[in-house]
């Protein structure tokens, strides 16, 4: 794969790897989180604590990033049982703005766009018994 196919990857990888990025983190703080109720726990029966204490819980209450990118659409072919092209549909991809992107690729600075992501955590709906 090209570098310049590498950089323009479609928007929904961009997006896809936020989330994943944010999930991650929200696992790391967790883990951490359990590991130090733990540590507590044991402080607290082997006496080093005189009262029982709670790790505190952290959570990303709400993650926003603006992107600046360079949009550029091309046409999937689509096809029949038979092979024969009876359309495009449009496959819009993305390409990060930065100073080596600019020069590499000649990317004009007033052609780009700001994408803005906002991811908020809903709470799980309560299974009814």
């Amino acid at each position: 794969m090209s570098t310049e196919q590498w950089a323009s990857r479609p928007l929904k990888e961009f997006i896809r790897s936020l989330a994943v990025s944010v999930a991650e983190g929200q696992e790391e703080l967790d883990r951490r989180t359990m590991r130090v109720q733990r540590e507590l726990e044991r402080a607290a029966e082997s006496g080093e604590l005189d009262v029982q204490m709670d790790a505190s819980w952290l959570r990303f209450s709400e993650v926003e990033a603006d992107l600046q990118i360079a949009v550029s659409i091309e046409g999937e072919e689509i096809r029949d049982d038979s092979g024969t092209v009876r359309g495009y549909r449009p496959k819009l991809g993305a390409t990060p703005v930065n100073p080596r992107s600019r020069s590499q690729f000649d990317i004009d600075a007033e052609m780009t766009s700001e994408v803005t992501v906002r991811m908020v955590p809903v709470p799980p709906e309560r299974r009814q018994s």
